[in-house]
C-alpha cells in the first residue's frame, strides 16, 4: 500500500507540473503590447496556476476516497490493533526472559500466538509450559497439541494426537481436547472412538450452531458403523425426509482470480485459502486447500479428500458456499483486512467451473 501511495503522489506531481508550468511562464511581449495588460495577464496566469496546484490534489483525494473500495477505517483499526498486540507480545516476551519459569506467562504467550496465527511460535511457547510441568498441565498439553495440529494437520496422526489422548485421560470432558481428539481418531480410522468423543462433546450442551454440526457428524458416523439411534435429544427424522446421500466422486472445479482494484493492495505473496462451507451450519470447512496469491489466477478442484473431518465432507450436503480468501495474517481464520470472494455451488445444478473473483475486504 505504501508503494502505491508513493506512485500516486509522483504521478500527481508530474500532472501538476505539466499543467501549472505553462501558466507560470511569462508571455512574449511585443513593442505594441500595453504593459498594464501584460501585468494583468501574468497575474491571472499565476493565480490560475496556484488554483490548480491547490485544487487538483484536493479533488484527487476526494475522488479516490469516494470511489475507491479500499476500507481506510478498517485498515486503520486493524493496524492499530496489530500494533497494540505486538507491543503486548514484546512486553510478555521480555518478562519471560527475566522469569523463564513463569508457567502462566508461557501459556498466555502460546494462546496469543495461536490467536494471531503464528502456530510454530505458539508450539514453542506451549513446549516451555509442557517442560516446566513435565507434561502434567492440561492446558499446556492441549495448547501444544493444537499448535502442532494447526502447523501441520498430519501431526494429528503423531505427537499432537497423543497429546490430546493424554489430555483426555486427565480431563475426559475438556471440549477442545474432545474436538481435536475426535478428529485425530477419525483420521486414524477409529470411527467408533471419534464418534464417542463427539457424543461426549454433545452432552456438554454446546451452542446451537455447533450442535447442528455435531448432530450431523454423529449421524454420519452411526450410519458408517451400521448403528441407529438418536443423537442427544434430537428427534428422529420425519417420514419421507432424506439426508443427502454421500457421493463417491463429488468435486467442485473452481476458477479464482483477483480483481484489478484489489491487486494493487497486495504488495507481496499472501496465503490463499480456498474452502467450502455448509451454508446452513457453522463449524469447520467441508473442504479446504491452501495456495499462494502468486499463483493467481488459479484453477483448483475441491474434492472429498480435502475434508478436515472424514465423516463431514462435500458429499454430505446438497450445496456449499465456496470462499477464496487472501489472509494478511497468514492464519486460516478470517480476520479484518483479509481480501475475499465467494460464490454458491449446488450439486446437480451447477455446470462448469465455479468462478470466484476476490473483490471484497473483511471489515
Amino acid at each position: 500500500m505504501t508503494t502505491f501511495i508513493i506512485v500516486c503522489v509522483a504521478m500527481l506531481v508530474a500532472a501538476l507540473l505539466w499543467m501549472v508550468l505553462p501558466l507560470l511562464r511569462a508571455p512574449k511581449s511585443s513593442a505594441s503590447s500595453d504593459s498594464a495588460d501584460i501585468t494583468t495577464y501574468r497575474s491571472e496566469r499565476r493565480f490560475s496556476g496556484l488554483a490548480l496546484a491547490l485544487l487538483v490534489p484536493v479533488l484527487a483525494i476526494l475522488m479516490y476516497a469516494g470511489l475507491s473500495n479500499w476500507d481506510w477505517k478498517g485498515a486503520q483499526i486493524a493496524a492499530s490493533q496489530a500494533m497494540d498486540m505486538e507491543q503486548a507480545i514484546d512486553s510478555l516476551e521480555a518478562k519471560l526472559k527475566e522469569d523463564p519459569k513463569n508457567l502462566e506467562g508461557w501459556l498466555l504467550l502460546g494462546n496469543t500466538y495461536t490467536r494471531t496465527g503464528r502456530y510454530p511460535r505458539a508450539a514453542d511457547a506451549f513446549q516451555q509450559a509442557y517442560d516446566l510441568t513435565q507434561g502434567q498441565n492440561v492446558d499446556a498439553l492441549i495448547g501444544l497439541g493444537e499448535a502442532l495440529a494447526l502447523t501441520d494437520e498430519a501431526s494429528l496422526a503423531g505427537r499432537a494426537g497423543k497429546l490430546f489422548d493424554t489430555a483426555l485421560t486427565m480431563a475426559p470432558n475438556h471440549p477442545k481436547a474432545l474436538w481435536y481428539g475426535s478428529i485425530a481418531a477419525l483420521r486414524a480410522g477409529d470411527l467408533r472412538r471419534g464418534r464417542d468423543r463427539l457424543q461426549l462433546l454433545m452432552a456438554q450442551n454446546p451452542p446451537e450452531e455447533l450442535r447442528g454440526v455435531l448432530e450431523r457428524q454423529i449421524q454420519d458416523l452411526d450410519q458408517q458403523l451400521g448403528e441407529g439411534g438418536q443423537v442427544g435429544t434430537t428427534p428422529s427424522a420425519p417420514a419421507g425426509s432424506e439426508r443427502p446421500a454421500a457421493a463417491s466422486s463429488r468435486a467442485i472445479p473452481v476458477a479464482v482470480s483477483l480483481s484489478p482494484q484489489l491487486r494493487q493492495q497486495v504488495s507481496g505473496p499472501l496465503p490463499l485459502f480456498i474452502l467450502a462451507r455448509d451454508p446452513s451450519a457453522g463449524g469447520p470447512p467441508l473442504a479446504v486447500q491452501r495456495h499462494s496469491s502468486d499463483n493467481l489466477p488459479l484453477n483448483v478442484t475441491l474434492t472429498e479428500s480435502d475434508a478436515m473431518i472424514p465423516a463431514r465432507s462435500i458429499a454430505t450436503v446438497p450445496k456449499v458456499v465456496v470462499v477464496a480468501r487472501l489472509s494478511r495474517s497468514g492464519a486460516p481464520q478470517q480476520q479484518s483486512g483479509d481480501l475475499y470472494g465467494e460464490a454458491e455451488y449446488e450439486f446437480g445444478k451447477n455446470s462448469g467451473p465455479l468462478t470466484i473473483v476476490i473483490d471484497r475486504v473483511v471489515p
